[in-house]
């Protein structure tokens, strides 16, 4: 039998990247993030001598794509192993803190980028009035998100998931932990909401990224993701633990080569 359903706390470990930052600094930042990340600088129009924000900063992927254009950049994020693993990729300036909530003063940065962020928290408009603050006049805020994923190999794990969890049941504590996911995972969400928020020059664009890695990447990726994170909390232990060794077999028999797939990312940006 399948854990209770998530209550406050399951949700809080779930949300939390804290358990998976040696995960992401190991296999997801270098898979899955530092492509986006540069494309994410370039497209906030970056420029040598300016101060940037990192918001979500995670491992810091952003922050070094920031800090390779001449930029200073600050890495703000809620967790601190993942600052920590951003510190050691070469992020200077790590500080502490959730959305919305932002501990700097008004209009202190000329850019601010938050790669895949907006679909954790559960007020975007809030966050993004907090980001508009701390630009200066004229500053940009650049946004990206991942749209759906369709390709064979999230089928083939969602098929193995689904034997041990109802699809309707993993599909509701998704929407706990990732609150925005059905907004932002839209082409036009994250523009609208810059639109709404009264930026100016809103743009979006829609760009597609190739992905290879082995099958245990690719596991190991999901294992720590949000998503895959809140399947564990609906799971006991020994069904965890059946259900990755199922995973394990069923994708190494189905892709016993690198696989290789392309993602659609979707990019905002709009000015103050």
């Amino acid at each position: 039998m399948n854990k209770p359903w998530l209550d406050n706390n399951a949700i809080f470990r779930a949300r939390s990247y804290d358990d998976a930052a040696e995960a992401y600094e190991r296999i997801n930042a270098p898979l899955f993030f530092e492509k986006p990340a540069r494309a994410l600088a370039e497209f906030a129009g970056i420029e040598r001598g300016q101060r940037a924000l990192d918001v979500g900063a995670g491992t810091g992927a952003v922050t070094r794509a920031i800090h390779a254009l001449g930029a200073e950049v600050v890495s703000f994020d809620p967790s601190v192993p993942m600052l920590n693993a951003a510190v050691r990729g070469g992020a200077s300036l790590p500080v502490c803190g959730a959305l919305p909530d932002l501990p700097f003063r008004d209009a202190v940065f000329d850019r601010v980028c938050s790669a895949f962020v907006l679909t954790h928290v559960d007020d975007p408009e809030a966050s993004i009035q907090g980001m508009a603050r701390v630009l200066r006049p004229g500053g940009r805020i650049a946004l990206t998100a991942w749209s759906p994923s369709v390709d064979p190999y999230t089928a083939a794990w969602n098929d193995v998931v689904s034997e041990f969890v109802a699809p309707e049941k993993i599909a509701a504590a998704a929407q706990q932990v990732l609150p925005g996911e059905p907004r932002f995972s839209r082409e036009d969400g994250l523009k609208e909401l810059l639109v709404a928020a009264g930026l100016r020059d809103v743009i979006r664009e829609t760009r597609t990224f190739e992905f290879a890695m082995r099958v245990e990447g690719m596991i190991g990726s999901r294992e720590v993701s949000a998503s895959g994170r809140a399947l564990r909390m609906l799971l006991t232990d020994e069904q965890w633990n059946a259900c990755r060794l199922k995973a394990r077999e069923a994708l190494g028999r189905k892709f016993p080569d690198e696989i290789s797939y392309p993602r659609q990312v979707f990019f905002a940006a709009g000015t103050i």
